[in-house]
Parts: structure tokens; C-alpha cells; sequence
């Protein structure tokens, strides 16, 4: 016994250093990230509690991102653009870049970013950086869908000014060693398939180089869209989001040593490694997603010898157009053909970490075609992705959801509805142009055809018919 007391209190003594290591040298910012992650969501009043107090200890900011190498973040920002306008940021230590769907502005210098109590934001340009001749100001809406007049009307802007006598250099009220990324949460957000394909995604390319070390600059901010994504942004930075507008009454200056306004963008649920930042894949980002959700990679799908249970259907339900007026019959369908069904109503896909660990699970994922088949993102590979398709809707059927799942590893089964699945038989005559030629619609603008075919059409599937997509995705199932 007294053998084993010497032991213990020698293994004690032999401890005490490394738990001094432990608790004391520990990298505090790898705490605080696995703190954020496991934290279930707070309430609103909790994370706007906790985003004021944090946002005021300007000492702890400071410390925590004082270790950030500034060489290595110029040169992760200029891996943002390619060609000409990398070449304007290494002469002019700024550029910006203008595609059909977005703006972005990047800067590899000092800047300071006026936070305001309205929606407006400023960024004064500081040290080298210089505009086009001519050009004192440069105004930037950040949200990747500049297609959308609606959308861009949702975002406010964002100036970039150049210090002079009419546009004064701001004092500091916060320094930080880390780069900002300014983006909007107005435009077309609470919006699932806009959250992912505008928001999340572009995000993710934004700041692949830059996470976690990157501070996060939301305008148009919205308190619930930040905590519904709580988990997907702290992935992204391990600091506290930054408001515009912000809670702060009297604003703050925050100075950052450089900064990127606006988001990337690659296309419809994509990411395209060819472009910059290079190498990125949607598999990336499902990944990316995944593991910031704690979702767990599932084993390939057992035989049908071995399987014990019947694969599990999620049918995503719709309440307001493109509703499937026979949903039970179509449930009773698939559970006769085989499967488990569980259904996703909107209440329940309203809950971001449910919903995603529901989908992950399931093998099928059945869906008319609208923004709840965006929740294909938290499908396991090998997956499938049935889209019922109502009238008139082949186009953005195609492009929002047909052709993202070969990227992401998908497999896919379409149900094209005949016109006497779609209720518009019973409001327009067979040879109406409406039923024979929806592409003429379609051509007259968004707002023409919206109303008829995105707003104005439910559809009840032909079980007969369907049947046959069913044990075509059984098997796929299966596989």
C-alpha cells in the first residue's frame, strides 16, 4: 500500500506542469471555437447579450488576434482575384472585379469601417491604395445576385472612400490583426435556397484562404438569420460577428489591416475549382457544411439481404403554391413500393440542425421543385434527389437542382408532370398559350410568369405514372 501511495503522489507531481501547460499556455482561441460549436443556439436575447459584451472587450480582441501573420494574410487575399485585377491589387493594393450575379472589392492595406446605426457602412481607404484615376469613391452592394433588382433593392450599399479633405480619416475606436469580409444578409435571405446558394456558399469561397482568422462584417443584419447559422459562421471565424446596423448606439470606427466587400461567386449551388480561389469543389463545401453541423458520414446502404430496415423517404411538403394536392396517397404509394417516410413540413425545416441530421439520414430525398430541395446539401453521397417538376418549370428546374447534384455526388430521378397533373387545366383552355408554349412566358420577364407558374400552380401526380419514378429510385437505393 505504501508502495502505491509513493506512486500516486510521484505521478501527481510529474502532472502538475502539464496540467499548468494545459490550462495556462492552451491557444484560448481553439477554446473558444470548441466552445461556440458545442453550445446548443441560444435565444435571441442570450446571443445579443453575448455579441454586445463581446464586441466591447476591445483588450481581448486585440491579444487574441495580435499572432496573425500579415505577410501571409496579404498574400491569402490576393489568391481572391486572377489575372488583371491580381495584377491591380499587387500595383494599386485594391481591386475590384465585376461578374453578371456580383461585386467585390479587395484590399491588401489598411482600412477603417464606420460602423453606423443605420445601414450605412464606409470604408476608408488608407496608405497606398489607389482608386482609378479620377475616382474617390467606389460603392459596392454585397450580395451576389445583381440579376434580381428585388434583391439588390433588399441590400444596402457599401462605400469605399478615399481619405482626402471632404472624406477625413475616422480615428480607431477598435484595432484588429485580422481581415474583415463584408457581406449583406438583406437581398433575397431567409430564403433557404438563397441562405445556401447566395450566402453560405459564396461565403465559403470567400473566406477558404482566410479561415478562421477572418473577422465577419454583416450588413443588413438580421439577429435570427445569424442564429439559425450560428454553427456555419463560427466555422467560418472565431470571432464575434460585427452588425451593421449595429446595437452600438453611439457606432465604432474598426480598423483592420485588409478587408474584402462583397462575396464570390461560381453559379447555381456551385463551387468551381477552376476559378479563384482555386481548387474548390461543392464537395468541398458539403464537407465544409457537414462537419460544422456534426454530421456523420454514413456507411454505404446495405443489400437488400442484409438491410434491416427499409430505406427512409424524406417528402418535403409544401403549404403555399406548387403543393401536392394528393401528398397522402403519394406517402401511402411509397410506402407500398418500400420505403419509410418521414415528411418535412415548414415549421420543421424552420430548424436548421433538425432538419439537416433528418436528411443526412435518409436515403431519398422527394420534393417538388422549390427552395426545400436546397436541404439536398445535407444528403449523404450516393444519395437521391427525386424533383418532382410542375409545368412550365423545366428551365430552373434543370439549372437549380438537376444539374448541382452531379457535383455533389447526387444521384437524381425526375418526374415531369403532364398537364393533367398541374392545376392550370383548370384555370386556362388546353390551347391557351399559357399550357401550349410556357417558354413564350417566360420570355416576357420574371414578373409575367411568376404569378402563373411559380405562385399560381399546385400539382396531383398520377400515382400510376409515378410508381414507376419511385422503384426507379428504390433501386437507385439500393445501390
Amino acid at each position: 500500500m505504501a508502495k502505491d501511495s509513493t506512486k500516486h503522489a510521484l505521478l501527481g507531481i510529474l502532472l502538475i506542469p502539464l496540467i499548468y501547460a494545459f490550462v495556462f499556455r492552451f491557444d484560448a482561441t481553439s477554446i473558444r471555437s470548441w466552445a461556440i460549436q458545442l453550445q446548443e443556439p441560444q435565444k435571441d436575447a442570450d446571443v445579443g447579450q453575448e455579441q454586445s459584451r463581446n464586441q466591447d472587450d476591445e483588450v481581448r480582441v486585440s491579444s487574441k488576434e495580435n499572432s496573425i501573420d500579415a505577410e501571409i494574410t496579404r498574400l491569402n487575399l490576393q489568391q481572391l482575384l486572377t489575372g488583371k485585377s491580381q495584377e491591380d491589387l499587387l500595383q494599386n493594393e485594391i481591386a475590384c472585379i465585376a461578374t453578371s450575379y456580383s461585386d467585390m472589392c479587395v484590399t491588401t492595406s489598411a482600412v477603417s469601417i464606420h460602423i453606423t446605426t443605420s445601414n450605412t457602412t464606409n470604408v476608408y481607404l488608407t496608405g497606398n491604395q489607389k482608386l482609378p484615376s479620377g475616382t474617390n469613391n467606389v460603392t459596392v452592394l454585397p450580395y451576389p445576385r445583381k440579376i434580381d433588382l428585388p434583391a439588390m433593392i433588399r441590400t444596402s450599399p457599401v462605400n469605399l472612400l478615399r481619405a482626402n479633405s471632404t472624406a477625413a480619416m475616422p480615428p480607431c475606436d477598435v484595432n484588429h490583426s485580422v481581415p474583415a469580409v463584408i457581406f449583406s444578409t438583406g437581398g433575397f435571405a431567409g430564403n433557404f435556397f438563397h441562405d445556401i446558394n447566395d450566402l453560405l456558399i459564396p461565403l465559403f469561397l470567400t473566406s477558404s484562404l482566410l479561415r478562421p482568422n477572418v473577422r465577419l462584417i454583416l450588413t443588413d443584419y438580421e439577429l435570427w438569420w445569424a442564429k439559425k447559422y450560428q454553427r456555419v459562421l463560427s466555422a467560418v471565424s472565431l470571432y464575434d460577428i460585427i452588425s451593421s446596423p449595429t446595437n452600438d448606439a453611439a457606432g465604432k470606427v474598426h480598423c483592420f489591416p485588409g478587408a474584402v466587400v462583397g462575396l464570390t461567386y461560381h453559379g447555381h449551388l456551385a463551387c468551381n475549382k477552376t476559378k479563384a480561389p482555386g481548387n474548390l469543389t461543392t464537395i468541398d463545401f458539403l464537407h465544409f457544411l457537414h462537419s460544422s453541423l456534426f454530421l456523420k458520414e454514413h456507411n454505404p446502404p446495405a443489400s437488400v439481404a442484409t438491410q434491416k430496415e427499409k430505406p427512409l423517404m424524406v417528402l418535403i411538403s409544401r403549404r403555399n403554391s406548387r403543393t401536392l394536392l394528393n401528398e397522402e396517397e403519394v406517402i401511402n404509394l411509397a410506402r407500398e413500393v418500400g420505403f419509410r417516410v418521414e415528411v418535412a413540413t415548414p415549421k420543421a425545416m424552420s430548424d436548421l440542425q433538425s432538419i439537416a441530421e433528418l436528411i443526412h439520414s435518409c436515403r431519398v430525398l422527394l420534393g417538388v421543385h422549390g427552395a426545400g430541395l436546397t436541404n439536398m446539401v445535407f444528403l449523404s453521397p450516393g444519395s437521391v434527389l427525386v424533383q418532382v417538376v410542375p409545368w412550365g418549370l423545366d428551365w430552373v428546374s434543370k439549372a437549380y437542382y438537376r444539374q448541382p447534384t452531379q457535383d455533389m455526388g447526387l444521384k437524381y430521378v425526375e418526374y415531369k408532370i403532364n398537364i393533367e397533373e398541374s392545376t392550370l387545366i383548370e384555370k386556362y383552355p388546353i390551347d391557351h398559350q399559357i399550357i401550349v408554349d410556357p417558354q413564350s412566358i417566360h420570355n416576357k420577364g420574371y414578373e409575367v410568369a411568376k404569378p402563373i407558374y411559380i405562385d399560381g400552380e399546385n400539382v396531383r401526380l398520377n400515382l400510376t405514372r409515378f410508381r414507376n419514378t419511385l422503384e426507379t429510385a428504390m433501386q437507385l437505393a439500393e445501390l
